[in-house]
């Protein structure tokens, strides 16, 4: 299976198994990925502090 294969079979997935994936798929590869700083960047900018109030606030904190 390619890359392209896999992205598509993950976007088509519904929102929990997508979760799911990131939970416990992410964890399994960081030791592989964590000395890649453009993987690092990437997180950090998903996980940044304004990030996520942007985040928060353009979906109401899920009211």
């Amino acid at each position: 299976m390619n890359f392209e294969a896999i992205k598509a079979a993950v976007m088509n997935l519904d929102a929990g198994e997508q979760r799911r994936v990131v939970l416990e798929l992410l964890p399994e590869i960081w030791p592989q990925i964590v000395g890649d700083d453009s993987c690092l960047k990437l997180i950090r900018k998903l996980v940044d502090e304004e990030s996520v109030r942007r985040y928060q606030q353009e979906h109401l904190d899920h009211i």
